[in-house]
């Protein structure tokens, strides 16, 4: 968006030099810390096709921008050339279409090209616990950032719903001698498995032979036996229906729920493949790809495809999805949203694709991502308080369920004391709003590899960098118009102040923060760019509690209706970026 109101300045500069002012344009760059200025051009590669120093051909075209008369302050800062616009001119060429529609937050840099994004990803007969939070609302960011820049976008959901743990559970299940009747009466279905798949595997670590029997129930499912496939379905369907409750509450869907059942027949075919290009050998009676024979010291160790009893392993399966995927698909980018302790499976399997000629291969990414540590607050025996890995409550593992039903109501706790006069049902509605905002913006206003630290009362404040923060921004300015009620026509270019003219530029630079962001699967570049935007409302409405004649809703009509433009360009915006990142606006809080 900025392109509207640098665009005449890139024109009299291209002019100049007799060159294309859309080769200048991807040069502009924020101006470095402690210049006053709204954007910077590096001369560097101008000044090698202009046969002159950098810095000389700054104050050159410093003298061409100020001479044209555009709005527009050039001053060079050595191989700088540093822009700075009057407020007015700023308005007159970003308003109006900036309130018209959140338009600074979509961009065509990804039109005609599709992505596939694999996320949140749980096993079957186990919660969504709270660390999922990270997969999930990464993938669900990225998918609709994804789409506003212009990408079509399909988001899978690759379920893990086969393996070992299946017949460990199946085996448990029948050891035990329990029953459907017994699973349907349960108060919850999945914690019913996961009790019973806890006490498989402790009764398999006692006993060799219950772990073997488990890995006979693996290999029937594999093989078709009707009861391991009836059990099988049976869990599974307990678990979506629980998946899709939280899901429910995140606001997150997929148009693809493919599993790693789904390929149990097309893996056959990849490795008859592998094999038949000799890329295989055996290694204790197990397949194995050997990487660092085959692509040297990049790789310690080889890649394991499949077990001696004849089990295929994940490399086996996502080589197979991937191949799927692009079958269906022709994807141009296909991302794997999962946690950084795996990265040397995807380099592993990503390194088979290129051994294999796979046309996708060098089109998949590995979008790793930190561990989230939760406070523990309430320490139990032999536990300290402090940071712990999704636990606390007595070093329970936390459920995500849980913690986004304790933030509704803790939030709940806290607009009721701020706006009491909220209706009930209202309040219920801005409440889970904000609950569920706090948890997820948290999580994604940090760099994905790096770790998350969760704690409800720092998450829950409504001032620093928080969800609850910007939705209250949002409502502010939802406030505002509702008093001014129906707004007249303004007229932007009374737009004069410069905090007025600095609100307008963190919108406009929203197209860029986008781009960025996708270019580097990196939510957290948005959501500190929805944060710079609060900011300078804030900075902006507080003017005119020290200046009457600073306020939106003052004594000259004119420049009421004009100023009520800005409130519509940042609301929009904001609710359209916290949209983005999977967090609701709510109009009052």
């Amino acid at each position: 968006m900025l392109d509207q109101l640098t665009a005449p300045v890139l024109g009299a500069i291209a002019a100049h030099l007799g060159t294309d002012p859309a080769a200048l344009r991807p040069l502009l760059a924020p101006p470095a810390k402690g210049f006053a200025a709204d954007i910077a051009l590096p001369c560097f590669q101008p000044a090698k096709g202009a046969g002159k120093p950098p810095p000389a051909l700054a104050a050159e075209l410093a003298g061409v921008v100020n001479a044209a008369g555009l709005g527009a302050t050039a001053t060079a800062a050595g191989p700088f050339l540093n822009l700075s616009f009057a407020p007015a001119a700023t308005a007159a060429a970003l308003a109006t279409p900036l309130a018209a529609a959140p338009a600074a937050l979509r961009s065509g840099a990804g039109a005609g090209r599709r992505a596939c994004i694999d996320f949140s990803s749980p096993n079957i007969a186990k919660h969504l616990a709270f660390h999922h939070i990270r997969s999930t609302m990464l993938g669900n960011s990225l998918a609709r950032m994804y789409t506003a820049a212009g990408w079509s976008v399909t988001r899978i959901n690759f379920l893990g719903d086969w393996g070992t743990a299946f017949g460990r559970l199946i085996s448990g299940w029948t050891r035990e001698g329990l029953t459907l009747d017994q699973l349907q009466a349960a108060p919850d279905q999945v914690t019913f498995l996961n009790e019973l798949y806890v006490r498989a595997s402790q009764a398999a670590k006692a006993d060799p032979a219950l772990e073997e029997d488990a890995r006979r129930w693996s290999k029937k499912l594999e093989d078709g036996d009707a009861e391991a496939r009836h059990l099988w379905q049976v869990f599974k369907d307990a678990s979506l229906s629980e998946f899709k409750r939280v899901y429910g509450l995140l606001g997150v869907d997929f148009d693809s729920w493919k599993g790693e059942a789904y390929y149990e027949d097309k893996m056959g075919p990849v490795l008859a493949e592998l094999e038949a290009k000799g890329l295989t050998s055996i290694d204790q009676g197990a397949t194995i790809v050997d990487l660092p024979k085959l692509c040297g010291k990049a790789f310690k160790i080889p890649a394991l495809l499949k077990r001696a009893d004849g089990g295929t392993l994940y490399a086996t399966r996502d080589l197979a999805a991937s191949d799927d995927r692009f079958a269906d698909f022709a994807f141009d980018r296909s991302l794997y949203v999962v946690d950084l302790g795996q990265s040397l499976h995807f380099q592993q399997w990503f390194a088979i694709a290129k051994l294999l000629g796979r046309p996708w291969a060098e089109r998949v990414r590995h979008v790793g991502f930190g561990i989230v540590l939760m406070w523990n607050d309430e320490p139990g025996e032999g536990l300290e308080p402090g940071w712990a890995k999704g636990r606390t409550r007595n070093g329970k593992i936390m459920l995500l369920r849980e913690v986004l039903e304790e933030a509704i109501e803790r939030a709940d706790a806290i607009i009721r004391e701020k706006n009491p006069e909220l209706p009930d049902a209202e309040r219920a509605k801005v409440a889970r709003a904000v609950g569920v905002g706090a948890v997820v913006f948290n999580d994604l206003k940090n760099g994905r590899t790096n770790d998350v630290k969760f704690k409800f009362e720092d998450a829950l404040r409504f001032d620093g960098e928080t969800g609850p923060y910007l939705q209250y921004a949002h409502a502010r300015l939802c406030s505002i118009e509702r008093k001014a009620g129906a707004a007249a026509v303004g007229d932007p270019a009374l737009l004069a102040r410069e905090d007025e003219k600095q609100v307008l530029l963190a919108i406009a630079r929203l197209t860029a923060v986008l781009d960025r962001a996708v270019e580097a699967d990196e939510p957290s570049i948005l959501a500190q760019g929805l944060l710079t935007l609060a900011g300078a409302v804030s900075v902006w409405l507080s003017a005119g509690n020290k200046d009457h004649g600073a306020r939106v809703l003052g004594d000259d009509a004119a420049l009421t209706a004009a100023r009520l433009i800005l409130v519509r360009a940042a609301r929009i915006h904001l609710a359209e970026g916290l949209r983005l990142l999977g967090l609701d606006a709510p109009e009052r809080m």
